[in-house]
């Protein structure tokens, strides 16, 4: 038998998955509450009882997304010892996770609209401040030892992320299909290229 709180997670979980949906198709500011409602199967007072609102679905969708992709990162890039290692890894990784999760990215990369920033911007800055931190600690080594250039780490990052963020945004939004994960060596390679001492 299905208890209370199992069943509260699974239906406060339908509605951010059914959200996804609405959400990628008339955006935060076109979604409404009656259309997360029919989508999720879950009543009204649910969304409002797990939410607070339909910005609060959209914000908690972003906030759990941006988490499972700092955490996936993190885990890889922390999983590495050597410097190349560690920038080719994190590289090859970006790609594979926007091609295992395409909705989550389409909502996370593209879906930046006002109603999510707004209503989860404390939460946003502390999980960049966190991925940034440890990011900066696992940098740290590698630029003392000369094995990476002596930048600041969100610059040392955007030169490093720069063009496979583009190429997986450029995927995102394909008219036509290619291939994501093919250019994954050549991409980390010039990271590599970009940020080695």
């Amino acid at each position: 038998m299905t208890t209370a709180p199992t069943a509260g997670v699974a239906r406060r979980r339908a509605i951010l998955d059914a959200a996804l949906t609405v959400f990628l198709k008339s955006g935060v500011a076109g979604a409404t509450v009656e259309a997360l409602h029919r989508a999720s199967g879950a009543s009204v007072g649910s969304i409002y009882h797990f939410f607070g609102s339909k910005d609060g679905v959209a914000a908690e969708l972003y906030l759990e997304t941006l988490r499972d992709y700092y955490d996936t990162y993190l885990t890889v890039l922390q999983g590495n010892s050597t410097a190349r290692g560690g920038i080719e890894s994190t590289v090859r990784t970006h790609l594979e996770w926007v091609a295992a999760n395409e909705l989550r990215a389409r909502f996370l990369f593209h879906h930046r609209e006002f109603e999510i920033i707004e209503e989860s911007r404390p939460e946003i800055t502390t999980l960049n401040d966190h991925f940034y931190s440890e990011a900066t600690t696992w940098l740290h080594p590698h630029i003392t030892q000369s094995r990476i250039k002596p930048l600041p780490p969100r610059l040392c990052q955007a030169l490093w992320m720069g063009p496979c963020v583009e190429y997986a945004r450029l995927w995102l939004a394909r008219t036509t299909d290619f291939d994501i994960l093919g250019p994954a060596p050549v991409l980390g390679q010039a990271a590599w290229d970009a940020v080695k001492a």
